[in-house]
């Protein structure tokens, strides 16, 4: 009699599961966020859009990435596969290479009857350069994908960088001229808008990949003028850090950081502000 009443609770929940409405589901990444928030009570960034949305959730104070790279790490939190098992540990290899069987986020969604797109990054790109293409995307995660391009990418030539002419692995900032929406991440919330509006009758799962605060961090001027450098505190590193320190944890080290003034210093992290600000910004109007 139990057993068989256990059995009918089962098929009840089943039921009942089966029946329950499915949720749309907006799932947003942004590329190089720091925990440099309002809502991890940081004294001068601006980011009231994150700060509402943790407010209503969840914040975690205690998160780990998979791996220290964006490759692998993104290509593990999309599978739920541990780097270590997908064989991406740089910034090259697919996840399909070793893992070609493997079901993604967005294969999951879509095996549940959603909708599924992309806009922007979720996969790996190397930023800038291959902002406006699909990058090292996995074509059998999403039915539709979009791919902005905006002034940013544009203005390329305009933007300072430590070392002249290279982006995105090298220390680089533009305080762009124009409004927001001629930057690539606001046409990402504008076309994540349309997906959503176009969609809302159905159940969706819509992944939108912000670019900022990578670098090179390119944000409208309004942005930077909330940050005076004067106001930026830096950090006091002794001459002598690095004695005692194994060599590889400085693994990751740029030398070209080596000419950081700390005039270039405090203008590196308004740059970073600038451009959260302005991702924060583009995530509110989503």
């Amino acid at each position: 009699m139990h057993a068989r009443l256990f059995l009918f609770a089962l098929c009840l929940l089943a039921f009942t599961a089966s029946a329950a409405p499915k949720f749309n589901v907006l799932f947003v990444v942004s590329d190089d966020l720091c925990t440099a928030l309002g809502a991890y009570g940081h004294p001068l960034v601006k980011s009231p859009n994150i700060d509402r949305l943790a407010a209503k959730g969840v914040r975690f104070d205690r998160a780990y990435c998979q791996y220290p790279l964006c490759n692998p790490s993104r290509a593990s939190f999309l599978t739920g596969l541990r780097p270590d098992t997908t064989k991406v540990h740089e910034n090259r290899t697919h996840f399909r290479q070793a893992v070609p069987e493997a079901q993604s986020l967005g294969q999951t969604f879509q095996k549940a009857g959603y909708f599924v797109a992309r806009v922007g990054k979720l996969y790996h790109y190397a930023v800038p350069l291959q902002i406006g293409t699909d990058g090292l995307d996995d074509p059998p995660s999403w039915q539709k994908v979009i791919n902005p391009s905006g002034r940013d990418k544009a203005d390329e030539d305009k933007i300072f960088s430590l070392t002249p002419g290279v982006f995105g692995g090298s220390l680089s900032w533009l305080a762009a001229d124009g409004a927001d929406e001629e930057q690539t991440d606001a046409l990402s919330a504008a076309e994540a808008i349309k997906l959503m509006e176009a969609n809302r009758e159905k159940p969706f799962f819509l992944a939108v990949g912000f670019f900022r605060p990578h670098t090179p961090y390119v944000a409208p001027k309004k942005y930077f003028d909330l940050y005076p450098p004067d106001q930026i505190k830096l950090a006091n590193v002794p001459e002598d850090h690095k004695q005692g320190v194994p060599a590889f944890a400085f693994g990751s080290h740029k030398k070209d950081q080596e000419q950081l003034t700390d005039d270039l210093r405090r203008q590196a992290i308004q740059a970073y502000h600038a451009s959260t600000s302005f991702m924060d910004a583009q995530l509110g109007k989503l």
